[in-house]
């Protein structure tokens, strides 16, 4: 059983009226008043945080220019691998492979294909190897390219937590893109003059243009989220939103209790025509 909330007196089984039967009160309504005021400040803080929180994050996804540009050109570091950085291949009798440094090179690999990784890796150490080595440091530089432009797509859409931060995560990571894109070149080139110079009628190796489009799609990435971590986007709150939700904040911290708070808790122009509204209806009333 419970205690009576004005005397604090314990409450039977037997006691089933709504008055306590020791000091009399309405166990129903008693500090009906204070709660229910309670729950029209938790209402109004809460309300006010959502609002805040929702157009910060509309804000931060499109709310300037080059936000929308950002969220445009997010995905074009990822598809940009779509184009092959350059290609090992292996003019076997009956058994011909070709194994692309790119997106659609690795989706071939890992859907049926991962027994030719005991391949590579024994190979690296035979009389061709110049050429495989080669081949498969290009392949690790397109894989680690791929985990690179997957962050910054993950980062541009998550930039509603923080925008900030987000975006300075953006461009540090576009920036090691480029520099994964720089490398992937340079190795795709080795990989040519090895191919070049053994002349092997059987096994080759070929240098794609992939790197160069990734590096202008890491670079236009960086450019915008750049941009947008310096300058930020404008969001329009409602009077009084920003000052409520700081004030949710401090109150679910303990640091501000709301039986504390005035109702209401921020007064704006709305709430002065809202209680100038009531008192004229009250005011009628009484009339």
């Amino acid at each position: 059983m419970s205690n009576c909330p004005h005397c604090n007196k314990r409450l039977r089984i037997i006691d089933w009226r709504p008055n306590c039967p020791n000091c009399g009160v309405n166990l129903m309504f008693y500090g009906f008043e204070e709660r229910f005021y309670e729950d029209a400040k938790r209402s109004e803080l809460s309300m006010a945080g959502m609002r805040v929180g929702s157009k910060r994050a509309k804000a931060s996804l499109a709310g300037s220019l080059w936000a929308k540009i950002r969220l445009i050109i997010c995905i074009f570091p990822l598809a940009s691998l779509l184009l092959p950085w350059g290609h090992l291949s292996a003019q076997l009798p009956f058994a011909a492979q070709k194994w692309q440094a790119g997106i659609l090179g690795f989706m071939n690999l890992f859907m049926g294909n991962l027994d030719v990784i005991p391949y590579l890796r024994a190979m690296w150490g035979s009389q061709w190897s110049a050429v495989f080595q080669w081949g498969i440091l290009l392949l690790g530089a397109t894989a680690l390219a791929a985990v690179l432009a997957l962050l910054v797509l993950i980062l541009s859409l998550f930039s509603f937590l923080s925008l900030k931060r987000m975006s300075t995560g953006v461009v540090v990571t576009s920036v090691l893109g480029m520099l994964a894109c720089v490398g992937g070149f340079v190795l795709g080139l080795l990989l040519k003059q090895a191919s070049a110079a053994l002349a092997s009628p059987i096994f080759s190796g070929a240098l794609g243009y992939g790197a160069l489009l990734g590096f202008a799609m890491f670079a236009c990435t960086a450019v915008a989220s750049f941009i947008l971590c310096k300058n930020g986007v404008h969001v329009d709150y409602a009077e009084g939103d920003v000052e409520r939700a700081a004030i949710y904040k401090k109150v679910k911290a303990g640091e501000i209790k709301l039986a504390d708070l005035p109702y209401p808790v921020v007064e704006t122009e709305a709430t002065r025509e809202m209680e100038a509204m009531i008192e004229k209806e009250i005011g009628g009333a009484q009339a």
